[in-house]
Formats: structure tokens, C-alpha cells, sequence
């Protein structure tokens, strides 16, 4: 028989969860993890930390699934750090495996190459969830219950720190059932009701779509078209209605050619986004004072908008209820739909006028890309300015930023 090692674990784990790839650099502290995926699955070897965890994110945001980045420790380690605090801040779903010196050193600062102090702490502050694999027999609790968290709501990466004479120990690898998120709190029937009494108080709706609203496109479109609200959305909530729909205004809150249309606005609901600043003119933003706030997440409720209504839970449960209960609700009527109309044609407008020729660019794209074609944009200034504005996104899982 074989002997297998943690990279043979590793590789199981992955192939339980449905991941075929990583991403990583090799190291003399990941090389029985790099050794087995390769041989196994597919390896892509990048020249940069930062690069792996990148593309194990793009990975995840694309497929929906989990993505896997293997570094090293120490140097390498924190070459990731950038990356996993974007992975965090867009709760993507993503695996860091990351090296570790010998277990029998740790802790007592001898020098050891790539040794690095505390490395556990930096784990824990750029990751949702990390932790120390201290046995072999504990490899696969410990790999098991990363992926767990990563792929529980609300959502983001796991770091996973395995000391390299534990990666090359001797495991016992089986299969086992593929990963289940946390099951999200159910939602409050009573909360769903008071919601409704808000909405049918308003006239004059607005929708604001984040991340937490991706995985419930259609349920968002049918609210928005019920109430005939505008369907603002923060850049990762781009495309849950797709961006040709004439009640999205899209990622345009925070231009001046929507102020109009806020402040007229009597109701705003809010599903799953956490207002950031540099969507809300830093927290200036005049936004209704009424408001109705959808998050999986109970601690995100009213923390930077206060809300009249808070329903917890994930998106795809709370919306059939409110459907539901909304059925045969006359909101918004055809003069506010009109207001809405031309306020997504008055926004594009504006930041057409204010990029020139920039703009030929976005339509050339847009012409020549199919609808599901991936677009992933740095952080740049064509990126900041038009291409998470402008360039419609019609899928979420095309719009990587």
C-alpha cells in the first residue's frame, strides 16, 4: 500500500468539495501539498503569494464553488496578506493552506529559514476563520472545518497554517461528504410582516442590491418590478438584475445625477450590502430615512444605516416570504417608474460625458463579449471610473473586481 502524506489529504478534501486546482508558489515548507496536487489534480504555479490567492478568488467567485491558494510560511505567508483581505472584504470563499517551520520550534525564535513571529495572529486578522494544525491525527478536522466556515454565510476566506514535519506525516485519507455552510438563522415571521407594513406605506421605493443578493436575481427583479423600484447596487451586487433592465440605476448611488431621485425617495430596502464608504460618498450620502434592511448577517443590521425593519436571514429565504406576503401591492406607480427610468439613463450620461472617448471602449467590450464572458478588472483608474460603472454586467458571477 501507499503511504500517503497531507498532501494526499489535502488532495482528498479538495476532490470532496468538488475543486480540481490550487494556486500557489512551492516551497521547502508546501512541497508535499504541491507534490500531491500536481500529480492529482491541477496545479498552477504563479510568481507571487498575492497572485495565488487572487486567482484561487477569481476561481471561487466564478464557479460559485471553493478556491484553494498554497503558500509558504513566514515571507510568503504575508506576501498573501493583501490578497486574503480582499478575498475578506468580498466574503469569497477560499482556502489558504499555508506552511509552517517544523512543529517542535515553534515559538521559540531560533531563526528557523521562513520562520516568522506569531504568524497565527496575522492569520487571524486577514482571514474569517484560520487555524493551527498541532497533530497529524488533526489535519482533517482541521482542513474540514476551514472549508466549513469559508462556505458558511455570511461567507470569506480560511487560513490554514500546517507545519511542514505534519505535512509529511503519515494520514489515514478517506472521503467524505462535500462541506456544508452553516445553516443561516431562520427568518421571523412577525419581522417579515412589519416589513410589509413598511413597504405598503411607501410611494416611492429604491432597492439597494449588494453581494448578499447575487444568489437571488430573479427574486430580486420580481420585488424590484412589483414595487416598480430603482435597483441601485453596490459593485459586488452588480448583475443580480441584469444591468440592461430599465429598473437597475446600478452602481451609481453616489453620482450626482442620482442625488434627485434619494432624496424624493420614501423607502429604501436594503439586500444584503453593508453601504461601504467609498459607495456612500464616505457615509454622506442622503439616503431615505426609511429603510428596510435584508442581511444574513443580524450584527449588520442598522450598524451604518439604521433600520425601521431588520430581517435576518439569507436572501433566497426572505424574499419568497416577502413576496409572498406582498402579493397584489401597488407601491410604486408609472410616474415614479419614469423618474426611475430616466435617472439610470441621466447617471450613464453624466459619466459618459466626463470619460470622452473612454466610453467607446466600454460599448466595443460590451458588443463583442457574450453574456457570460468573465470580466475581471484591477484596481485602476479606467477600472474606478468606468469599468465598475459603465460596462454592464449582466451576471454576477462575470463581475470580478
Amino acid at each position: 500500500m501507499t503511504r500517503t502524506n497531507g498532501g494526499d489529504l489535502l488532495v482528498q478534501v479538495m476532490r470532496d468539495n468538488g475543486v480540481d486546482t490550487a494556486f500557489g508558489v512551492v516551497s521547502v515548507h508546501n512541497l508535499p501539498l504541491v507534490e500531491a496536487v500536481s500529480r492529482d489534480l491541477r496545479f498552477v504555479p504563479v510568481r507571487h503569494e498575492a497572485a495565488a490567492v487572487n486567482a484561487a478568488d477569481g476561481y471561487a467567485r466564478a464557479t460559485g464553488g471553493l478556491g484553494v491558494a498554497i503558500t509558504s510560511t513566514g515571507t510568503g505567508a504575508g506576501n498573501a496578506a493583501g490578497a486574503m483581505v480582499e478575498a475578506l472584504t468580498a466574503g469569497s470563499r477560499v482556502l489558504h493552506v499555508t506552511g509552517q517551520i517544523d512543529s517542535p520550534f515553534l515559538g521559540q525564535g531560533r531563526g528557523v529559514i521562513h520562520e516568522t513571529k506569531d504568524q497565527a495572529s496575522m492569520l487571524a486578522a486577514i482571514s474569517k476563520h484560520s487555524a493551527t494544525v498541532a497533530s497529524a491525527g488533526e489535519a482533517g478536522s482541521v482542513l474540514r472545518e476551514a472549508v466549513r466556515s469559508a462556505l458558511s454565510v455570511p461567507s470569506g476566506p480560511s487560513s490554514v497554517e500546517w507545519p511542514i514535519d505534519l505535512q509529511y506525516a503519515e494520514q489515514q485519507v478517506s472521503s467524505a461528504p462535500a462541506e456544508r455552510g452553516a445553516t443561516p438563522p431562520s427568518v421571523d415571521p412577525a419581522s417579515v410582516r412589519s416589513a410589509v407594513e413598511v413597504i405598503r406605506s411607501a410611494e416611492r421605493p429604491l432597492l439597494w442590491v449588494g453581494g448578499g443578493g447575487t444568489g437571488a436575481g430573479e427574486l430580486v427583479r420580481e420585488l424590484a418590478e412589483l414595487l416598480s423600484a430603482g435597483v441601485l447596487t453596490s459593485n459586488s451586487g452588480r448583475g443580480s438584475v441584469p444591468e440592461d433592465h430599465e429598473l437597475v440605476i446600478g452602481n451609481f448611488a453616489a453620482n450626482p445625477e442620482a442625488a434627485p431621485l434619494l432624496a424624493e425617495a420614501d423607502l429604501l430596502i436594503s439586500i444584503g450590502t453593508h453601504f461601504r464608504s467609498n459607495e456612500t460618498k464616505h457615509y454622506s450620502l442622503q439616503l431615505p430615512a426609511k429603510h428596510v434592511q435584508i442581511d444574513v448577517d443580524p450584527a449588520a443590521v442598522g450598524r451604518v444605516h439604521p433600520a425601521a425593519v431588520g430581517l435576518t436571514g439569507e436572501t433566497e429565504q426572505v424574499l419568497p416570504q416577502l413576496l409572498a406576503e406582498l402579493a397584489g401591492t401597488t407601491v410604486g406607480g408609472p410616474d415614479w417608474r419614469a423618474k426611475v427610468t430616466s435617472t439610470r439613463a441621466a447617471v450613464r450620461a453624466h459619466l459618459r460625458s466626463a470619460i470622452g472617448r473612454y466610453q467607446l471602449i466600454c460599448d466595443a467590450m460590451r458588443q463583442t463579449l457574450p453574456a457570460e464572458a468573465v470580466i475581471a478588472r484591477d484596481v485602476t483608474i479606467p477600472s474606478s471610473q468606468w469599468g465598475n460603472r459603465l460596462l454592464e454586467i449582466y451576471r454576477p458571477n462575470t463581475n470580478v473586481f
